[in-house]
Formats: structure tokens, sequence, C-alpha cells
């Protein structure tokens, strides 16, 4: 399981922002954005190791752009399912739980698809005081939230936090946005081959013990010369009255034959 990124740093001069125009200082911004390479490593067993990657991978990718170090979060809201946050310290992670439970701050107005940016930690911008309050006890200065489309229906948000004033200047803002697509169609591929070994294991899972209540319906078969319907009833009988699946019951069946449970390949 890793990481690989590939950056190409901008060559144009920052401007720095005053916290209230983060988003329309990107207007008339010529230089183009870093150009990000292949898709990101985000394999992992679960959506929550995915976004946890994808956190590390913002900030690695990202912190040499703005010239210091950057802790990030990924922050995913689906329908009927417990919010997931991941990101490189606790203190981060923490603020994003912090905003999103809150429902009244960046990170939140990340999460309804728009742009955030936090560039002092007291600017003149009067959106969201609480939130100015909550990132410096965290020992942040700076902020950017981004919305990710992920899973259609979902909620999602990748969020860069630093311990400086004016760090998300406009180049880093528009290096940031085009990881964040990146980011998305990482994060999403991921989830699809996540999906289809789960399917994968699934459909061997069911094969085999197929094969173990074929196997087993054989022995019966053999010991009471009857039809593979007779042997596939006294199994199912056998199964209702111990109130255990009938694979369970033709695996035990077949673990007590002299020489044990019988061998099956299955090509990959």
């Amino acid at each position: 399981m890793g990481i690989e990124v590939r950056l190409k740093r901008a060559h144009h001069h920052d401007r720095a922002g005053d916290g209230s125009s983060g988003a329309s200082s990107l207007r008339g911004q010529s230089a183009a954005p870093p150009a990000f390479g292949i898709l990101l490593d985000l394999r992992a067993c679960s959506d929550e190791a995915s976004l946890q990657l994808l956190s590390m991978a913002a900030a690695s990718a990202l912190s040499e752009l703005a010239g210091c170090r950057l802790d990030g979060t990924v922050s995913l809201v689906r329908p009927r399912q417990a919010a997931l946050t991941s990101g490189t310290s606790s203190g981060a992670a923490c603020l994003a739980q912090l905003d999103e439970n809150s429902g009244d701050g960046p990170v939140s107005h990340a999460l309804a698809g728009h742009l955030a940016v936090i560039v002092k930690r007291y600017p003149a911008d009067p959106r969201w005081p609480s939130s100015y309050h909550r990132l410096g006890e965290a020992g942040y200065r700076s902020l950017l939230s981004l919305p990710l489309r992920l899973y259609a229906g979902s909620r999602s948000a990748m969020t860069l936090v630093a311990q400086q004033d004016n760090v998300f200047t406009p180049s880093v803002i528009v290096a940031a946005t085009a990881f964040s697509r990146l980011a998305a169609a990482s994060y999403l591929s991921a989830a699809e081959l996540r999906a289809a070994q789960a399917t994968a294991e699934n459909l061997q899972a069911a094969l085999q013990g197929r094969t173990s209540i074929d196997v087993a319906c054989g022995v019966i078969m053999g010991e009471n010369r009857c039809s593979y319907e007779d042997a596939f009833h006294i199994l199912a009988e056998a199964s209702s009255h111990r109130n255990v699946k009938a694979r369970v019951v033709a695996e035990t069946m077949l673990q007590q034959l002299p020489g044990g449970t019988p061998f099956t390949h299955f090509k990959e």
C-alpha cells in the first residue's frame, strides 16, 4: 500500500490575500496549475483507510508549493452511514469533525460544494467566527477546504491547514484544486477495486460452499443409494434440525471422512 505523487511546481508569483477574497483573487491568474501525473495509489482494505492515504498524499504533495508543512484531512458524509474523517494529525482531524458537527464553518462550506479559505487566523471576513477560535486552539492560522466529488449522493471535502499566516495564496489554491480532482478520481478507482475484490471473494466463498454441499450429497447418495434430490433433502433436514447452514453441515460431515475434507481447487 503506497502513495505516488508527481508534482510540477508552478512558475508564477503569489500574492497574499486578506481572507475575504481568497476565491475571487484567482480571477485573472494566467499561469497554469501544477501538472499532477499518474493516479494516487490509494488501495486499502476500507474507505477509511483510503481516506487516510488521500489526506497524507494531499499534505505531502502541496507542502513544498505552500512553503511550509501542511496537515490534511478528508471528510466523507454519506446517507444513512456514519461520517468518516481521516487526517494526518489528530488536531486537524478533530478540527474538521467539530466543523462538520456544527454545520457552520469552512469545512461545512466545502461539504456543501464551495471553496473556503482562511489565510489569517483573524481575518476581516465575518463568516464562521467560531471557526477562527477553534483554528487557533488547534495551533493553526491558515485553512483551505475544497469540495471533492466522490460517491453520488455523498458530500466530501479535502481540508489543508498550516501554522503560518497567508499560506494559501492563489497559486496554492489553484494547485490544490487540480489535486482535488486527481484525488477524487484516485479514490473512486480504489473504491471500485475494493468492490471488485469483495465480489470475487464472495463468489469464491459461494463456490466453495456449493462444492462442499455437492460432495456431501455424493457421500449421502453412496451410503443410502438415493438420488441427488433425496440426498440434498437429507442434508437440508439436518441443517434445519441443527439450526446451522447446509454448508456447515456438509463441511462437518466431510471432515469426518477417512481422508478428511476433499481438496477443492479453483483456478485464478
